[in-house]
C-alpha cells in the first residue's frame, strides 16, 4: 500500500484530495493547523511515505498601503516556508520510496490578483520553488505542481469574497460578479473535479513521472 501525506487536509481542496487518494487505495495522513499541526513546524511524520501533497495555504486581501507585516509573514510562512520545510522534513521517506511531491500553487502565480501582494508573491515563490526542487531531487523524487483557478465551495474562496467586500466596499453579489467575470467558463472550478484530476495523476507514478518540473494550470 502507498502512503501519502496531505497538508491543509481539514477542508477544501486538501480534504477533497485526501478523499480521492483514499478511494484509490492509498493510506492518507492528514496534516492541518486545525488539528494542531503547523507546516512551519513539521513533526509526527509517517515512517513510510510515497506522496507528499503541499496544499496548505492562506490568503489576506488588502490594498498595498494597508498590508501589515504580520499579514505578509503569515501568508509567506504558510504558503512558501511551510512548503519548503515539509518537503525537507519528508525527504528521507521520499528518497527511500523514490516518491512524489505535488505542490498546490495557484493561478495567481501566473496572473496576479489585485489587493493580494502577499498571496501573489507567495505563489510566485512556490512556483519557482517547485521547479528548483524538481531539478535538485530528480531523478529519484518527482516534483510538480498544479495551479487551480478560483475553486468553488472552499473556505478560502468564501473568505476571499468576504475580504473583497470589505476592501472594495462592494456588496457580496458585486464581489462574486467581479470574481466570475475573469473566468472563461463563467463559473468557479468545482473543487471535487480538480481533486479527481489530481487523484488520477497521483494514483499511478507513470501518470505523473514525466511531469517533473511542470506546473499544470487547472480551471479557466
Amino acid at each position: 500500500m502507498k502512503h501519502a501525506l496531505v497538508t491543509g487536509a481539514a477542508s477544501g481542496l486538501g480534504a477533497a484530495i485526501s478523499r480521492e487518494l483514499t478511494m484509490a487505495g492509498i493510506k492518507v495522513y492528514g496534516y492541518d493547523i486545525e488539528w494542531g499541526q503547523d507546516v512551519c513546524r513539521p513533526g509526527n511524520l509517517p515512517e513510510k511515505l510515497d506522496i507528499l501533497v503541499n496544499c496548505a495555504g492562506v490568503n489576506r486581501i488588502n490594498w498595498l498601503a494597508d498590508v501589515t507585516e504580520e499579514e505578509w509573514d503569515r501568508v509567506m510562512d504558510t504558503n512558501v516556508k511551510g512548503m519548503f520545510l515539509m518537503t525537507q522534513a519528508c525527504l528521507p521517506q521520499l528518497q527511500a520510496s523514490s516518491g512524489t511531491v505535488l505542490n498546490i500553487v495557484s493561478n495567481a502565480a501566473h496572473m496576479p490578483m489585485r489587493c493580494s501582494a502577499a498571496y501573489n508573491a507567495s505563489k510566485g515563490a512556490a512556483l519557482i520553488l517547485t521547479k528548483q526542487l524538481a531539478r535538485e531531487l530528480a531523478p529519484h523524487i518527482t516534483v510538480f505542481s498544479v495551479s487551480p483557478n478560483k475553486l468553488s465551495g472552499t473556505g478560502m474562496s468564501d473568505d476571499i469574497d468576504q475580504q473583497v467586500v470589505k476592501t472594495r466596499g462592494w456588496s457580496l453579489a458585486e464581489a462574486q460578479k467581479y470574481q466570475l467575470a475573469g473566468l472563461l467558463t463563467g463559473e468557479e472550478t468545482p473543487t471535487g473535479q480538480c481533486a479527481e484530476f489530481i487523484g488520477h495523476l497521483l494514483s499511478n507514478k507513470q501518470r505523473h513521472k514525466y511531469l517533473t518540473g511542470c506546473d499544470i494550470p487547472y480551471g479557466a
